[in-house]
Protein backbone atom coordinates (compact mmCIF):
# COMPACT_ATOMS: atom_id res chain seq x y z
CA UNK A 1 0.00 0.00 0.00
CA UNK A 2 2.86 2.38 0.90
CA UNK A 3 4.44 1.93 -2.78
CA UNK A 4 0.86 2.50 -4.24
CA UNK A 5 0.47 5.73 -2.61
CA UNK A 6 4.04 6.71 -3.10
CA UNK A 7 3.45 5.85 -7.44
CA UNK A 8 0.08 7.84 -6.90
CA UNK A 9 1.29 10.77 -5.54
CA UNK A 10 4.17 11.21 -8.32
CA UNK A 11 1.31 10.61 -10.84
CA UNK A 12 -0.85 13.66 -9.24
CA UNK A 13 2.72 15.80 -9.14
CA UNK A 14 3.24 15.19 -12.93
CA UNK A 15 -0.09 15.63 -13.92
CA UNK A 16 -0.23 19.15 -11.94
CA UNK A 17 2.88 19.60 -13.46
CA UNK A 18 2.27 19.54 -16.88
CA UNK A 19 -1.58 21.15 -16.46
CA UNK A 20 0.78 24.27 -14.96
CA UNK A 21 2.41 24.79 -18.34
CA UNK A 22 -0.24 24.70 -20.24
CA UNK A 23 -1.91 26.78 -18.12
CA UNK A 24 1.48 29.37 -18.11
CA UNK A 25 1.13 29.00 -22.10
CA UNK A 26 -2.62 29.84 -22.71
CA UNK A 27 -1.41 33.02 -20.13
CA UNK A 28 1.73 34.09 -21.89
CA UNK A 29 -0.36 33.61 -25.47
CA UNK A 30 -2.68 36.13 -23.68
CA UNK A 31 -0.66 38.89 -23.18
CA UNK A 32 0.70 39.01 -26.70
CA UNK A 33 2.92 36.28 -26.86
CA UNK A 34 2.78 35.22 -30.59
CA UNK A 35 3.66 38.94 -30.91
CA UNK A 36 6.33 39.23 -28.62
CA UNK A 37 7.99 36.01 -28.78
CA UNK A 38 6.07 33.99 -31.80
CA UNK A 39 8.81 31.33 -32.16
CA UNK A 40 9.42 30.68 -28.40
CA UNK A 41 5.64 30.32 -28.23
CA UNK A 42 5.29 28.03 -31.20
CA UNK A 43 8.10 26.13 -29.29
CA UNK A 44 6.39 25.71 -26.28
CA UNK A 45 3.35 24.73 -28.50
CA UNK A 46 4.88 22.29 -30.26
CA UNK A 47 6.80 20.27 -26.87
CA UNK A 48 3.70 20.61 -24.62
CA UNK A 49 1.72 18.74 -27.63
CA UNK A 50 4.45 15.94 -27.73
CA UNK A 51 4.78 14.76 -23.80
CA UNK A 52 1.15 14.65 -24.32
CA UNK A 53 1.31 12.57 -27.49
CA UNK A 54 0.13 12.38 -30.84
CA UNK A 55 -3.78 12.43 -32.43
CA UNK A 56 -4.20 10.22 -34.86
CA UNK A 57 -7.66 9.42 -36.89
CA UNK A 58 -8.55 6.11 -36.69
CA UNK A 59 -10.83 5.57 -40.15
CA UNK A 60 -12.71 2.07 -38.77
CA UNK A 61 -13.30 3.51 -35.42
CA UNK A 62 -14.25 6.41 -36.66
CA UNK A 63 -12.36 8.33 -33.68
CA UNK A 64 -9.45 10.19 -32.91
CA UNK A 65 -6.81 8.58 -30.72
CA UNK A 66 -3.98 9.33 -29.01
CA UNK A 67 -0.85 7.66 -29.14
CA UNK A 68 1.12 8.29 -26.19
CA UNK A 69 5.05 8.80 -25.98
CA UNK A 70 8.00 7.14 -23.83
CA UNK A 71 8.19 8.79 -19.64
CA UNK A 72 11.43 9.94 -20.74
CA UNK A 73 10.71 11.82 -23.54
CA UNK A 74 7.96 13.35 -21.67
CA UNK A 75 10.57 14.29 -19.01
CA UNK A 76 12.66 15.75 -21.85
CA UNK A 77 10.02 17.41 -23.91
CA UNK A 78 8.53 19.05 -20.19
CA UNK A 79 11.73 20.50 -19.59
CA UNK A 80 11.38 21.65 -23.31
CA UNK A 81 9.26 23.37 -22.74
CA UNK A 82 9.62 25.54 -19.04
CA UNK A 83 12.55 26.44 -21.07
CA UNK A 84 10.66 28.31 -23.71
CA UNK A 85 8.36 29.54 -21.79
CA UNK A 86 11.13 30.98 -19.83
CA UNK A 87 12.74 33.28 -22.75
CA UNK A 88 8.76 33.74 -24.03
CA UNK A 89 8.14 35.55 -20.43
CA UNK A 90 11.06 37.51 -20.60
CA UNK A 91 10.48 39.19 -24.03
CA UNK A 92 6.92 39.47 -23.44
CA UNK A 93 7.88 41.56 -20.31
CA UNK A 94 11.06 43.39 -22.37
CA UNK A 95 10.99 46.82 -23.64
CA UNK A 96 11.60 46.00 -27.15
CA UNK A 97 12.08 49.18 -28.93
CA UNK A 98 13.06 51.23 -26.18
CA UNK A 99 10.50 53.32 -25.55
CA UNK A 100 10.02 52.89 -22.19
CA UNK A 101 6.73 50.05 -22.77
CA UNK A 102 6.79 46.61 -22.35
CA UNK A 103 5.88 44.65 -24.90
CA UNK A 104 2.72 43.01 -23.56
CA UNK A 105 1.59 46.76 -22.68
CA UNK A 106 1.74 47.88 -26.30
CA UNK A 107 -0.08 44.93 -27.54
CA UNK A 108 -2.96 45.78 -25.00
CA UNK A 109 -3.03 49.79 -25.76
CA UNK A 110 -2.37 48.60 -30.26
CA UNK A 111 0.55 50.09 -30.59
CA UNK A 112 3.68 48.34 -32.19
CA UNK A 113 5.90 46.72 -30.06
CA UNK A 114 9.16 47.31 -32.20
CA UNK A 115 8.09 50.67 -33.38
CA UNK A 116 9.21 53.49 -30.40
CA UNK A 117 6.18 54.91 -29.82
CA UNK A 118 6.84 59.21 -29.63
CA UNK A 119 4.81 61.39 -30.64
CA UNK A 120 5.41 62.28 -34.84
CA UNK A 121 5.56 58.39 -34.97
CA UNK A 122 3.44 56.30 -34.10
CA UNK A 123 3.14 52.67 -35.61
CA UNK A 124 -0.21 52.18 -37.45
CA UNK A 125 -1.40 48.18 -36.25
CA UNK A 126 -4.05 46.15 -38.30
CA UNK A 127 -7.47 46.73 -38.20
CA UNK A 128 -8.91 43.79 -37.41
CA UNK A 129 -9.72 42.46 -33.74
CA UNK A 130 -7.31 39.39 -32.50
CA UNK A 131 -11.08 37.60 -32.36
CA UNK A 132 -11.34 38.23 -35.91
CA UNK A 133 -7.57 37.30 -36.93
CA UNK A 134 -8.19 33.84 -35.17
CA UNK A 135 -11.27 33.17 -36.92
CA UNK A 136 -9.56 33.91 -40.23
CA UNK A 137 -6.46 32.09 -39.88
CA UNK A 138 -8.86 29.00 -38.49
CA UNK A 139 -10.91 29.61 -42.13
CA UNK A 140 -7.68 29.76 -44.21
CA UNK A 141 -5.90 26.72 -42.32
CA UNK A 142 -8.88 24.12 -42.97
CA UNK A 143 -9.40 25.35 -46.68
CA UNK A 144 -5.59 24.47 -47.08
CA UNK A 145 -5.65 21.35 -45.92
CA UNK A 146 -4.86 18.52 -48.63
CA UNK A 147 -8.29 16.62 -49.45
CA UNK A 148 -7.81 13.05 -48.30
CA UNK A 149 -5.26 13.80 -45.41
CA UNK A 150 -5.52 14.01 -41.92
CA UNK A 151 -3.18 16.38 -39.50
CA UNK A 152 -0.86 14.24 -37.90
CA UNK A 153 -0.31 16.67 -34.67
CA UNK A 154 -2.09 19.84 -34.55
CA UNK A 155 1.80 21.42 -33.77
CA UNK A 156 2.64 19.47 -37.01
CA UNK A 157 4.69 22.56 -38.10
CA UNK A 158 8.35 23.98 -38.22
CA UNK A 159 9.61 27.68 -39.03
CA UNK A 160 12.25 28.78 -40.77
CA UNK A 161 14.65 31.84 -41.04
CA UNK A 162 14.48 34.03 -43.71
CA UNK A 163 15.36 32.65 -47.14
CA UNK A 164 17.00 29.74 -45.48
CA UNK A 165 15.67 26.31 -45.57
CA UNK A 166 17.83 24.83 -42.45
CA UNK A 167 16.26 23.49 -40.29
CA UNK A 168 16.85 24.70 -36.53
CA UNK A 169 18.34 22.35 -34.03
CA UNK A 170 15.54 23.02 -31.55
CA UNK A 171 13.15 21.08 -33.90
CA UNK A 172 15.46 18.11 -34.28
CA UNK A 173 14.04 16.34 -30.90
CA UNK A 174 10.13 17.36 -32.48
CA UNK A 175 10.85 15.38 -35.54
CA UNK A 176 12.56 12.27 -33.77
CA UNK A 177 9.52 12.34 -32.11
CA UNK A 178 7.38 12.24 -35.01
CA UNK A 179 9.78 9.36 -36.64
CA UNK A 180 9.42 7.35 -33.85
CA UNK A 181 5.38 7.13 -34.27
CA UNK A 182 6.08 6.61 -38.23
CA UNK A 183 7.81 3.94 -37.12
CA UNK A 184 5.18 2.24 -34.80
CA UNK A 185 2.38 3.03 -37.76
CA UNK A 186 4.08 1.69 -40.94
CA UNK A 187 1.02 1.88 -42.72
CA UNK A 188 1.09 5.51 -42.90
CA UNK A 189 2.41 8.06 -45.07
CA UNK A 190 3.76 11.64 -44.95
CA UNK A 191 3.08 14.81 -46.86
CA UNK A 192 5.29 17.62 -46.37
CA UNK A 193 4.19 21.20 -47.71
CA UNK A 194 6.44 24.07 -47.97
CA UNK A 195 5.86 27.53 -47.88
CA UNK A 196 7.50 31.07 -47.63
CA UNK A 197 6.59 34.15 -47.45
CA UNK A 198 5.47 37.31 -49.66
CA UNK A 199 9.63 38.69 -50.18
CA UNK A 200 10.82 37.98 -53.52
CA UNK A 201 9.68 36.41 -56.91
CA UNK A 202 7.12 33.42 -57.68
CA UNK A 203 9.54 31.22 -59.31
CA UNK A 204 12.25 31.88 -56.68
CA UNK A 205 10.16 31.12 -53.60
CA UNK A 206 8.50 27.71 -55.23
CA UNK A 207 11.80 26.49 -55.67
CA UNK A 208 12.96 27.59 -52.08
CA UNK A 209 9.55 26.26 -50.37
CA UNK A 210 10.93 22.81 -51.84
CA UNK A 211 13.68 22.91 -50.50
CA UNK A 212 12.24 23.51 -47.18
CA UNK A 213 9.93 20.86 -47.93
CA UNK A 214 12.99 18.66 -48.79
CA UNK A 215 15.06 19.18 -45.78
CA UNK A 216 12.25 18.08 -43.58
CA UNK A 217 12.01 14.60 -45.50
CA UNK A 218 15.46 14.06 -44.83
CA UNK A 219 15.98 14.87 -41.45
CA UNK A 220 13.06 12.37 -41.64
CA UNK A 221 14.87 9.69 -43.50
CA UNK A 222 18.12 10.05 -41.34
CA UNK A 223 16.19 8.99 -38.16
CA UNK A 224 14.94 6.03 -40.52
CA UNK A 225 11.90 6.84 -42.23
CA UNK A 226 11.87 5.32 -45.44
CA UNK A 227 12.12 7.97 -48.32
CA UNK A 228 9.43 6.40 -50.39
CA UNK A 229 6.95 6.76 -47.57
CA UNK A 230 7.28 10.60 -47.80
CA UNK A 231 5.86 13.09 -50.48
CA UNK A 232 7.12 16.30 -50.44
CA UNK A 233 5.79 19.55 -52.34
CA UNK A 234 6.42 23.70 -52.42
CA UNK A 235 3.67 25.84 -52.91
CA UNK A 236 5.80 29.21 -52.55
CA UNK A 237 4.36 32.70 -51.68
CA UNK A 238 0.78 30.74 -50.97
CA UNK A 239 -1.57 29.90 -48.16
CA UNK A 240 -0.20 32.94 -45.74
CA UNK A 241 -1.44 32.05 -42.25
CA UNK A 242 -1.08 35.91 -41.40
CA UNK A 243 -0.43 38.60 -43.81
CA UNK A 244 3.51 40.22 -44.29
CA UNK A 245 2.96 43.31 -43.04
CA UNK A 246 5.20 42.72 -40.30
CA UNK A 247 8.93 40.54 -39.88
CA UNK A 248 6.85 38.27 -37.06
CA UNK A 249 4.26 37.21 -39.55
CA UNK A 250 6.57 36.85 -42.60
CA UNK A 251 8.24 34.60 -39.97
CA UNK A 252 4.99 32.63 -39.09
CA UNK A 253 4.28 32.33 -42.89
CA UNK A 254 7.82 30.96 -43.62
CA UNK A 255 7.09 26.91 -42.55
CA UNK A 256 6.37 23.34 -43.34
CA UNK A 257 3.49 21.89 -42.62
CA UNK A 258 3.03 17.62 -41.98
CA UNK A 259 -0.02 15.83 -43.26
CA UNK A 260 -0.45 12.02 -43.15
CA UNK A 261 -2.61 9.19 -44.66
CA UNK A 262 -2.72 5.33 -45.28
CA UNK A 263 -1.38 3.38 -47.49
CA UNK A 264 -3.98 1.48 -49.81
Amino acid sequence: MKKWAVLGLGFIVYVSYAQSLEAKLNELKSLGGYICAPEEIGMAEAYIGSYKGFKTYDKEEGEIKVIPISKVDQLIYKNKAKIALTEAERKIFSDVDGDGVPCYQEVKNGTNPYVPDYPKKVAKLEKETKKEEAKKIEKKVEKTKPKGFQPLLTQARIHFEFNKAEIKKEYMPYLNVISKYLKTHPNLKVKIVGYTDNVGSEKYNKILALKRAKAVKEALVKFGISPKRIEIIGKGKKDFLFNNKTDLNRFTNRRADFFILETK
